[in-house]
């Protein structure tokens, strides 16, 4: 049953050019309007326990903000009475999301309704924590002078090692908080720095699931294996930020042993690094199926391992955490074409379930990933007040 939020009430500060501050009962409002694309009055009070004055308060501040609009009048079906419908009003604010690669930043921009309204592309020859701050600063002013009223900044890349960079370098290594920190004073708006996998997390948990539903799992296949929790349509990053480390769990009974000694683990059986490694003369995944396709046994039993080894995985999310849906990205599309029933077999090899699970697999490329995330950048601005 939901719980009733307490009926206090505190408007929100003038919209000014930032985003307005809203008391956490009005910002939760406004996130049911915005995740629906407009709700009557009467059905945001009922999904929060709120009285019928208490949201009338709330309906007139977040016009008073101008993020909502009245949107005319429906029909009750069940009193046949009409309703007042509040719809967001998705071009009002802008959230800029950076991904950064060794040899390369992208940034992407989006409105309120996570869609893509700029993005801009710069290769770079060193990267460090000054040369991301410049690019952001660059990209900020830009953005304004297109016309985008900035409310946040998320800057993302893997934290174990960016794409391409060297060993150990990761994403806090090129944006620690002493410089996010500093960006955020200089720049007038929250920015944060996350790991890619949480990005991509925020980008299909909001406002992608659907009615009813408030978990997911993410697995991101490639060089690493990264995973992204969402329970309660929150992101759950963990007491130490560390949720997700599962790329070390024991998938096979044998299997050659990862750079960690453990044997048959997830990332000694299924990530690129370990299957390209153990092909003879490979050095692409294309060239390893490329191999398989030609013929090669032992590229296909290869991949036939990878492939297994990702539905294993997979079986052991839906048990641990039983989430509405399961979502694959990255290398999945190609492994799980190639070898479907290998990934299923695995799945069912530990799933204990009856119903069938809800997988869905989804293709990335860069600016999709700098899309991921902006729509973290969305996500923190919109659940700013639960933090």
């Amino acid at each position: 049953m939901t719980q009733p939020i307490p009926d206090d009430h505190a408007p929100p500060d003038p919209a000014g050019e930032g985003w307005p501050r809203l008391h956490p009962t009005t910002q939760a409002a406004y996130n049911r309007i915005l995740w629906n694309r407009g709700l009557s009055k009467s059905e945001v009070a009922a999904k929060l326990g709120l009285s019928r004055t208490r949201m009338t308060a709330i309906g007139r501040d977040l016009q008073a903000a101008g993020l909502v609009a009245e949107g005319g009048r429906q029909q009750r079906s069940s009193t046949g009475r009409p309703a007042d419908v509040l719809v967001a009003r998705t071009d009002l604010f802008h959230f800029l999301g950076v991904h950064i690669r060794a040899g390369e930043l992208v940034a992407v921009g989006i409105d309120l309704a996570n869609e893509v309204v700029w993005e801009r592309r710069r290769r770079i020859g060193d990267l460090d924590a000054s040369v991301v701050g410049s690019c952001c600063r660059a990209w900020l002013a830009e953005a304004g002078t297109s016309g985008l009223r900035v409310a946040a900044l998320a800057v993302c890349g893997s934290t174990e090692r960016i794409d391409g960079a060297p060993e150990g370098v990761g994403l806090y290594a090129v944006a620690p908080d002493a410089a996010r920190s500093a960006w955020q004073r200089e720049f007038g708006v929250p920015v944060w720095a996350e790991d890619d996998v949480v990005a991509l997390t925020a980008f299909e948990q909001w406002p992608r699931l659907a009615e009813g539903q408030d978990s997911l799992a993410l697995i991101s296949h490639g060089r690493e294996i990264g995973f992204g929790l969402v329970a309660d349509r929150k992101i759950i990053v963990g007491a130490h930020r560390r949720a997700g480390r599962f790329a070390h769990v024991r998938v096979a009974s044998d299997g050659t042993s990862c750079p960690r000694g453990h044997r048959g683990c997830l990332w000694g059986e299924s990530s690129w690094e370990a299957v390209v490694g153990d092909v003879p003369g490979a050095r692409t995944p294309a060239e390893v199926f490329d191999r398989a396709e030609a013929g090669d046994r032992r590229a296909r039993a290869r991949l036939v391992r990878a492939a297994r080894g990702m539905g294993v995985a997979a079986g052991h999310i839906l048990n641990l955490l039983d989430p509405d849906k399961v979502i694959l990205t990255g290398g999945s599309p190609s492994l799980l074409d190639a070898y479907p029933e290998d990934f299923e077999e695995g799945v069912r090899s530990v799933h204990t379930a009856e119903e069938p699970p809800l997988i869905e697999v989804t293709v990335f490329d860069t600016f999709e990933w700098a899309r991921a995330a902006a729509g973290l950048a969305l996500y923190r601005r919109l659940t700013a007040s639960e933090l």
